[in-house]
């Protein structure tokens, strides 16, 4: 995701700049005051000049003029510049995905060959959900058409990029046209991505179709551009729903009195729509080896629910101590509804190191939400820290 918004803003603002990301702790913003818009004036030697906890665009206009002569820029200039709408992708009455709600953990590629013979600038790939993901039985594709670097290729923005679909075998396509949504900035390299619903045809364990993108593009530094169209071949397996060997079904759980509630610690800053809970069966299995359930709920008091298009929750384990784990991730298994508050129980194997009194295991949760009040679905991570007593 963070990826996808640097690429959007270097599209937008075409500037040579080095872009920088943070890790997923958050190192550089922490070191810095951790403010979410914070602006500083560093001097070739590393020498802190001026520094803002919420960025002030005119005073640092004043800043740089006074270190490093004017900036040829009026003020009035300047509150223009500031107050420009930024890129935006018109979502009505067209299918594209915006890049940040598309799943792509979750698909699974196809094969693409040319066709056409035509040397148009544009590429094209293409991902798809397994069948059958919707209540409906339907399923999606992503369709992402980029220009080619390349040949500096760059989309003109006066007219909206075509994808016409012809040919489907296998499975039986909703539309055959889809459209990506207009953009207000005039030229841009930032990809499309358009979805399209699929029905799976009974006992077809491939599909195959052909794609033809119509764009109007330009190359170079010419402002010349014209309407480019170049024919795909798709083709490929249809993916298989996945199963879950580590998801446990609520009336599997065992009986409460069997089962002692862990500490369960947070130990990530950031704030999360959902909640890890952590118990151990008080059997042992087999003498230093047992069992840990892990319970993952989301606020739905707050609108949140869990988007099952995309990828089915996933929890990565790192033992911290006393303890030897079977395997380092474990994932829950896919829904058929799009989207559900239902809590997800994932189970691991433990086996405790030799001496050891107590163990803690690391664990870091991947997973997929939505809260459609206030209009986004996303990836979330997390990390939290498990401990037991063991016994001896």
């Amino acid at each position: 995701m963070r990826q996808e918004y640097t690429r959007l803003a270097s599209a937008e603002l075409q500037l040579d700049i080095p872009w920088i990301i943070d890790n997923m702790d958050n190192t550089l913003q922490k070191t810095y005051g951790g403010m979410p818009n914070m602006e500083f004036v560093i001097d070739k030697d590393g020498i802190l000049l001026a520094s803002w906890d919420w960025a002030k665009p005119e005073e640092l206009k004043k800043v740089l003029e006074e270190r490093l002569g004017p900036s040829g820029i009026s003020d009035e200039k300047w509150t223009e510049l500031a107050n420009q709408p930024r890129m935006a992708v018109s979502f009505a009455n067209n299918d594209e995905v915006p890049a940040t709600e598309v799943p792509r953990q979750a698909l699974s590629p196809l094969k693409i060959k040319d066709v056409s013979g035509e040397d148009a600038p544009v590429l094209l790939e293409i991902g798809t959900l397994p069948p059958k993901v919707t209540p409906t039985g339907l399923s999606r594709m992503y369709l992402t058409v980029t220009p080619d670097e390349k040949s500096k290729a760059f989309f003109d923005n006066s007219v909206a990029t075509e994808i016409l679909l012809e040919g489907a075998k296998g499975i039986e396509l909703q539309k055959d046209k889809i459209v990506a949504g207009k953009r207000r900035s005039g030229q841009d390299i930032y990809p499309h991505t358009v979805g399209v619903m699929w029905e799976h045809k009974e006992d077809a364990e491939n599909l195959e179709f052909t794609a033809t993108v119509k764009a109007k593009m330009g190359q170079g530094e010419g402002d010349t551009s014209k309407e480019w169209t170049k024919t795909f071949r798709v083709y490929g397996s249809i993916p298989t729903l996945e199963k879950s060997m580590d998801e446990i079904l609520p009336d599997k759980l065992p009986a409460e009195d069997k089962l002692s509630a862990l500490v369960c610690t947070q130990t990530s800053e950031e704030s999360l729509p959902y909640t890890v809970e952590a118990s151990i069966y008080n059997e042992l299995a087999h003498p230093g080896q047992g069992m840990v359930y892990l319970t993952l709920k989301v606020d739905d008091k707050s609108g949140y629910v869990w988007n099952n298009l995309a990828s089915p929750p996933q929890i990565n384990l790192k033992p911290v101590s006393g303890v030897e784990l079977e395997k380092n991730s474990i994932r829950a298994g896919h829904r058929e509804r799009e989207e559900d508050t239902d809590p997800r129980i994932l189970a691991f194997w433990w086996k405790k190191e030799s001496g050891a009194k107590e163990f803690v295991v690391e664990v870091t949760p991947d997973v997929w939400i939505c809260n459609h009040d206030e209009g986004w679905c996303r990836r979330f991570g997390g990390t939290f820290r498990i401990s037991a007593k063991l016994p001896d």
